[in-house]
């Protein structure tokens, strides 16, 4: 099965049979369905068998899905798209999507996905797959206008130092004071939200035709080995596998 990635300004989404993550957390908020009966998760120690699952942000998950089609759903925590979720998960660490509606979108992926060849396509796919999930795009939580301006700054980005305390300056607050509204707004720490913006970047690098080493300096990692370490963690395989046998379609424009 090749791997095929979408990539928007707030998510990512996966479908394949290769993703293998061990123990990790992240700020993202996941979204994982099975393409075929049942996998296996690990969440907080706990292991569990299920159809879907939605893991809240922050919360510690092993994944053990090689040789298994999974549709992997990874939302940036501060989108309007992760916070549609959140009416399932609310203070939980994760839900349990019920056996009958995984069954009706396991048949609506294999249907649908091998027709989808650009951003139309891709967007209507994902407005149906979001609403046989049972969720709509709600409003935006972010309530500091400040906030609101630093994460345009990012999305709107093309220096690979994205630096935070310029940023922070433009807007009239110490790195301190940044970082603490972001939590307070978000949800999310402003570390975290740095790294996934990173994260996509050199994605979209890799499938640009950029070397592995390029995309990763490009992107502002310090290394070719910190982005395969943090793609690992955060995608369940290391830059290299993405690159290999992969299909990769850009949705939004992310500079």
């Amino acid at each position: 099965m090749m791997m095929i990635l979408y990539g928007a300004e707030h998510h990512l989404l996966v479908i394949s049979n290769t993703i293998d993550a061990e123990k990790h957390g992240h700020s993202f908020l996941q979204v994982t369905i099975s393409l075929e009966d049942e996998f296996e998760i690990e969440i907080e120690g706990q292991s569990m068998t299920c159809s879907g699952v939605v893991i809240n942000s922050n919360v510690v998950h092993r994944l053990k899905g090689a040789g298994h089609p999974l549709l992997l759903l990874l939302m940036d925590s501060t989108s309007e798209m992760a916070g549609s979720f959140k009416r399932y998960t609310e203070n939980r660490k994760y839900h349990a999507f019920p056996p009958g509606m995984m069954k009706t979108i396991r048949e609506f992926v294999q249907i649908e996905y091998p027709g989808v060849k650009d951003a139309d396509s891709y967007l209507s796919f994902l407005g149906q797959l979001m609403k046989l999930l049972g969720v709509e795009h709600v409003n935006t939580t972010i309530v500091d206008p400040r906030i609101r301006e630093f994460i345009q700054l990012i999305k709107d980005c093309t220096n690979s130092e994205h630096s935070v305390s310029l940023f922070a300056r433009q807007i009239g607050l110490s790195n301190s004071r940044l970082s603490h509204l972001f939590k307070e707004n978000t949800g999310i720490s402003l570390s975290g939200y740095m790294l996934l913006h990173k994260l996509q970047k050199a994605t979209y690098f890799i499938f640009k035709g950029l070397s592995i080493t390029d995309a990763a300096m490009a992107a502002g990692f310090d290394s070719p080995s910190h982005l395969a370490v943090t793609s690992k963690r955060l995608l369940g395989m290391t830059a290299k596998d993405i690159r290999k046998d992969s299909v990769f379609l850009e949705v939004s424009c992310l500079h």
